[in-house]
């Protein structure tokens, strides 16, 4: 074997190598994503109270504390 060979032996397994990991890293990113999304969705706008419930807690502890 040449060293050539070895040569284009190691590309070609760091190339393959490159494209399994980019290939897991966007698997992970994607799943990521979506539980992310699953567990954020009560929290987003246009979810039933338009994700403004700490809004809406801030006005009800403003209007107790103009009553007080």
């Amino acid at each position: 074997m040449a060293w050539t060979d070895v040569v284009g032996i190691v590309v070609a397994s760091l190339t393959a190598l490159a494209f399994i990991l980019g290939g897991l890293m966007w698997f992970i990113r994607a799943v990521v994503r979506q539980e992310l999304e699953k567990y954020t969705k009560t929290i987003q706008p246009g979810y039933r109270n338009g994700g403004s419930s700490l809004a809406d807690i801030s006005a009800k502890l403003d209007e107790l504390a103009n009553r007080l």
